[in-house]
């Protein structure tokens, strides 16, 4: 194979022709046949060049069958330059209105625009050209090439992406979308040659669409400007989006309304086939949040390691736009924020292994209403290698499934995969608190695990039952909390839990709750009722005083989304009790206005002259199932009916019920009516 110098093939043409005298044939033709031609940067087949000289002015010809140029351009077919007009000189060549044509996979030219010159004892080609609409772009192009590299400047518009991503032409990375429209303007300067390697470059992208196969990933009338530079060290690259819309999975963000929204990376690198460093890299999503990365190295879509410095301004706007998306499905998943924070992440391979954050001012509330805190301020800070720590203070509390929670401080050991308490805390609730003894999270493959020890002081009893819709009570709540456990099957009680009300015990046990944040939460449990007094209950409800104990069981409850599905409930006289037992007439009237019925040695018209009457037994059942209560009482009659209360003494009163099928809401209804509305009246 001849190996031979074009450049130099042309050095003689242009001694022949300044050669005196050479003109004076009425016509000059010369023909070189190069046939193959090899550069460091290309490989020329069958080359052909022809120099013609009429009236002392000449022009050529140059041809090829192929050229083999470097990725991503490779095989060009068909080459033809014809330069019409070529000034001569002493040490230049040019070459005025030539037209260039060439074939590329994708790419046709056909007798494009072209001028250049070769300055001989420089050994330098300088050219320019309009841009021959590929792309259907338009704009310039100009630049000069030597033994060491090319140098080229241009400035490019309206070139339409979605031709240009599809072409083989273009070096674009393989992003699994499909650019249905947008279009592209550039301007800069790319130096390829020696000491030099650089590239600098302004775009600004207009309307740009793209979708992807699945829908995860698409965008619409997007605009971004940016700059791209190239130098030894890597990629420099800052972009700045500022319309449009985009959704990445599971994302969505319009740039018009929270942006700008800016990204830059200095000194990127490509390390491998899906490998990438930089030296550090910055993210600003408007006025809301800066994320400030360093040392980060990625492979694939996993980051391998970086440090992170991260500013959240506005809680509310980052919660909406990223923490709730990427949280839907989770506890967390329908809650709105408000606040500010800052923190650091530290990433080694590909693990977090150590955080820091605080927070000023912080809060969020369920949109469900089952949680929310309020006005939270503190610091943690975490190491996956060993101990850590937070405080954090609860400037206004917040609420639990509507129960309110008072402001309170508490401190932490943070461990690598859980956290705990440091030491007793007291929560106030409901003009009480709930006492935290322990409290431990550990993290599990398959979900948290929780364990819980505490106590119950002096709730307030009216404010519970309202938040929690049921019947209001009045009074005071204490108890002892044994040891709690959540996890994936739930909230359990290990032990019995027992509760003091009404100067009575309620013992709970098999406690368990199912989903308990989400949509219907369920809660499984019995207990045993141990000598409540009855005209503490009876106050409480405002019935009508009652005075007496009761004991009982309430067997197999089942409340879904906290009301009652299912039970089996009994409650009667405390056999043991050897107290007073007095029924005053509103709470006879208002058990008969209820459902039941009188019976005894005196008529109902005759309730008016006595204040209370004694009884000797008092008590009801209820099996719930679904939304009928079958009941009964302490004693069954031969016609069906049940007594409620069975009299003592004298005047005697019984009062009995009737319809052993109760509408349960019904009856709550009327639970109600009786405590809200006036007392009866009996004429």
């Amino acid at each position: 194979m001849a190996r031979c110098r074009f450049l130099q093939a042309l050095a003689v043409v242009a001694v022949l022709l300044a050669v005196p005298g050479a003109g004076v044939a009425a016509g000059l033709q010369i023909e070189i046949d190069i046939g193959r031609a090899v550069h460091q940067a290309m490989d020329a087949e069958n080359l052909r060049a022809r120099v013609f000289l009429e009236q002392r002015q000449p022009r050529f010809e140059l041809t090829a069958d192929a050229l083999s140029l470097p990725q991503p351009v490779g095989r060009v077919t068909e080459l033809r330059l014809d330069c019409p007009a070529v000034d001569l000189g002493d040490r230049r060549l040019g070459c005025r209105d030539g037209r260039f044509s060439a074939r590329a996979p994708g790419v046709t030219l056909d007798a494009a625009a072209l001028e250049f010159h070769w300055d001989r004892s420089a050994g330098e080609i300088g050219f320019a050209m309009p841009w021959p609409g590929l792309f259907q772009g338009r704009g310039r192009i100009q630049g000069s090439a030597d033994r060491t590299g090319l140098g080229l400047e241009f400035d490019l518009g309206g070139l339409d992406l979605s031709s240009l991503a599809a072409s083989p032409l273009v070096p674009v990375p393989n992003l699994g979308v499909t650019i249905a429209s947008g279009t592209l303007a550039l301007s800069g300067r790319l130096d390829t040659r020696e000491h030099l390697q650089s590239l600098r470059t302004d775009l600004r992208v207009a309307e740009l669409a793209f979708s992807d196969a699945q829908g995860l990933r698409a965008g619409e009338g997007i605009a971004v400007a940016g700059r791209f530079v190239h130098r030894a060290g890597g990629f420099d690259i800052q972009l700045g989006f500022t319309d449009g819309a985009v959704f990445v999975d599971p994302w969505f963000l319009d740039f018009s309304e929270e942006g700008p929204v800016e990204m830059s990376v200095s000194r990127l690198q490509q390390t491998g086939t899906a490998s990438w460093q930089a030296a550090d890299a910055l993210l600003r999503l408007g006025e809301h949040a800066v994320a400030h990365l360093q040392g980060l190295r990625t492979t694939g879509a996993r980051l391998d390691r970086g440090e992170i410095r991260w500013e959240a301004s506005r809680m509310d706007r980052v919660g909406e736009l990223l923490l709730g998306p990427m949280l839907a499905g989770t506890v967390l998943g329908d809650s709105r924020y408000q606040g500010s924070g800052e923190g650091e992440l530290s990433i080694a391979g590909g693990r977090l292994r150590a955080a820091s954050a605080s927070w000023g001012g912080f809060g969020l509330e369920d949109m469900r209403g089952r949680f929310g805190l309020d006005a939270l301020s503190g610091q943690a800070h975490w190491r996956d290698d060993g101990p850590g720590q937070a405080s954090f203070e609860f400037d206004r509390g917040g609420h639990l499934f509507g129960i309110p929670v008072g402001s309170f401080a508490v401190e932490l050991d943070l461990e690598p995969r859980g956290v705990r308490v440091k030491e007793p805390v007291d929560i106030p609730t409901l003009d009480g608190a709930l006492g935290v003894e322990i409290l431990k999270v550990r993290m599990r493959p398959d979900g948290p695990e929780v364990e819980f020890e505490g106590a119950i002081r002096a709730l307030n009893l009216e404010t519970a039952t309202r938040t929690l819709g049921w019947p209001p009570l009045s009074g005071k709540l204490a108890g002892v909390i044994p040891r709690v456990r959540y996890d994936i099957d739930g909230l359990r009680v290990d032990g019995r839990l027992l509760v003091q009300v009404f100067d009575g015990d309620i013992v709970l046990r098999d406690l368990r709750i199912r989903d308990l944040f989400g949509r219907a939460p369920t809660l499984e449990v019995s207990a045993d009722i141990r000598r409540i007094e009855l005209r503490r209950l009876t106050e409480a409800f405002d019935f009508g005083r009652v005075e007496g104990r009761v004991s009982g069981k309430a067997e197999d409850l089942l409340l879904v989304g906290w009301q009652p599905e299912r039970m089996r409930l009994a409650i009667a006289t405390a056999d043991e009790d050897p107290g007073r037992r007095r029924i005053s007439q509103r709470a006879v009237q208002n058990l008969t206005e209820l459902g039941g019925g009188l019976q005894g040695a005196i008529s109902a018209a005759f309730l008016q002259f006595f204040e209370d009457f004694g009884y000797r037994r008092i008590g009801f059942a209820c099996d719930l199932e679904g939304k009928v209560c079958r009941m009964s009482g302490v004693a069954d009659r031969a016609d069906g009916s049940f007594v409620l209360v069975q009299g003592g003494g004298l005047p005697r009163i019984d009062v009995v019920g009737h319809n052993r099928r109760v509408d349960w809401p019904e009856l709550i209804r009327r639970l109600n009516a009786v405590r809200d509305g006036p007392g009866p009246v009996v004429q």
